[in-house]
């Protein structure tokens, strides 16, 4: 794992969630803290003291005092204690900062639960699969964050699930049955009919209660 300065130039300018927000952090001539930087492969559990390291890492650097929150995270994390990953590390967040704005950037094939949605303020994920949007994704929702410190918009999520364990094998968005879903939300995020629109096939190898077919919207004030 990287942190600091050595996460900020490893990722600087790639196409990576943590490329894409720092791009968006540096159009803002913010002040940038990266307390940690890392990724593994789909597998086995984390490891329970791997997973309370990297939180112990976020949790602390949010503790210390920041202006915004940006995470960049898969959103199908299980560990060997816990099946939701990602919205124990946003209750954990909320816990120490209950109301500094806080943006999300998701894999395509995140499972959604309403820990993630009620303690994030903004949420968007990938586009496509493969994947090939990450940095895109990252920006999306980090400037949606930017524009809310700007005081143009004030985000507010809504977001549903369907109990069905899509196969990978059929969540490209450029053919059917995703394509009319993924449309819908991509029409609606360009259009600006909303701040954000994402839908999420979610990772159906997981064996995890909250397994579904997903979506999340952010609109302004409404």
């Amino acid at each position: 794992p990287l942190s600091g300065q050595a996460a900020i130039e490893e990722f600087r300018d790639t196409n990576t969630q943590l490329g894409g927000f720092l791009h968006v952090a540096q159009e803002a001539d913010a002040e940038v803290v990266v307390p940690v930087a890392a990724g593994a492969h789909p597998s086995g559990y984390v490891e329970k003291a791997a997973y309370e390291d990297m939180c112990d890492a976020i949790v602390g650097a949010v503790r210390n005092g920041c202006d915004a929150i940006f995470l960049a995270l898969h959103g199908a994390m299980v560990a060997e204690h816990l099946d939701d990953g990602e919205g124990e590390l946003l209750r954990r967040i909320r816990a120490v900062a209950p109301r500094t704005p806080l943006a999300v950037g998701l894999d395509f094939h995140s499972h959604m639960t309403a820990r993630m949605v009620e303690n994030a303020t903004v949420i968007a994920g990938y586009g496509t699969y493969p994947h090939i949007d990450m940095g895109e994704t990252a920006q999306r929702a980090g400037r949606t964050l930017i524009r809310m410190l700007n005081g143009e918009v004030e985000p507010v999520m809504v977001w549903g699930s369907r109990p069905m364990m899509t196969s990978t094998l059929v969540h490209a968005p450029s053919r059917q049955p995703m394509k009319d879903i993924m449309d819908m939300a991509i029409a609606a995020e360009t259009g600006g009919a909303v701040l954000n629109a994402s839908v999420f096939g979610g990772f159906p190898h997981a064996d995890i209660p909250h397994t579904s077919l997903s979506a999340v919207i952010v609109c302004d004030r409404n």
